[in-house]
């Protein structure tokens, strides 16, 4: 060999082990952030360090990481442009990025959307642990969707952890039933009434006095012929009147969120996915169940 030869070595050696050092740097300060909830400046550190590098093997995982990050940090269109990188760098991440997209829909409460994807993850060709997960959270989407039959099929037909809290889950709210605002709003014509029947008892004993001692003020200052009283306290009362109607509508359908969100917690239980940030720049997930 030449000394050309070996001084080329020598310089693409130092050239590899210069990229190298600087992508360690690179994700040492991403994770540094991240750990400080700086999610987006985290995604923006990992977007970086993917336009640097020529392996599109690391490309993928790199802009997958981005928009991991900005899916943590509820940038969701942001974090769409990144998994449309990832499937151009790196098309064999697919299950990677409907993993992501799948959790993307699910926060924006794209039910539909987020059924394709986990749809896609829900078949006997992906690992069992992600198989697993993504059953968990799709029937939690089917049950979101008011089709629990579908919800419980689901569960029946995967294998893992927990699965017998999560069917028993589905049957305590098949068995219970749902507040109807309309009915909600209609009570609240009596002050409070609307919310007791969503089970705010708090509120609806607060509405109640509200309501009252708006009355009791107006009824003083008639007889008083304070009108400049009345109109004051007349037009509180009818706030705290009207709120007491589409509070009692509201608080229904709080309460059908709140018996949804209990059912869907025991369905997904403890669930993770977490990408392995020591075996970057491969990507490496990681489940908990």
């Amino acid at each position: 060999m030449t000394r050309h030869h070996w001084v080329s070595g020598l310089l693409l050696l130092a050239g590899t082990l210069t990229a190298c050092a600087q992508m360690e740097q690179g994700l040492a300060l991403a994770r540094d952030i991240a750990a400080d909830n700086q999610h987006a400046q985290a995604a923006v550190e990992y977007r970086r360090l993917a336009m640097q590098s020529e392996q599109p093997t690391e490309q993928g995982a790199l802009y997958w990481m981005a928009g991991y990050e900005y899916l943590q940090g509820e940038r969701y269109m942001q974090a769409d442009r990144m998994l449309r990188n990832v499937e151009d760098a790196t098309p064999d991440l697919e299950a990677e990025v409907y993993l992501l997209r799948s959790q993307s829909s699910q926060a924006r409460h794209r039910l539909r959307e987020a059924a394709f994807y986990l749809d896609h993850l829900n078949t006997p060709t992906q690992p069992k642990p992600l198989r697993t997960l993504a059953a968990k959270r799709l029937a939690a989407v089917h049950l979101a969707q008011q089709d629990s039959a579908r919800a419980r099929t689901i569960l029946q037909d995967a294998q893992g952890p927990q699965l017998d809290e999560a069917l028993a889950a589905i049957a305590t709210y098949d068995a219970g039933r749902d507040k109807r605002p309309l009915v909600g709003g209609l009570l609240g014509i009596i002050p409070g009434l609307g919310y007791a029947y969503a089970g705010e008892y708090a509120s609806a004993l607060r509405s109640l006095m509200l309501n009252a001692l708006c009355i009791w003020g107006l009824v003083e200052f008639a007889e008083e012929d304070q009108w400049g009283g009345v109109a004051v306290v007349g037009f509180a009362e009818i706030t705290f009147y009207s709120g007491s109607i589409y509070g009692g509508a509201d608080a229904a359908v709080r309460y059908n969120e709140r018996r949804l969100q209990e059912a869907t917690q025991v369905i997904e239980g403890n669930t993770r996915v977490t990408p392995d940030l020591n075996a970057l720049p491969i990507l490496t997930l990681r489940y908990e169940f």
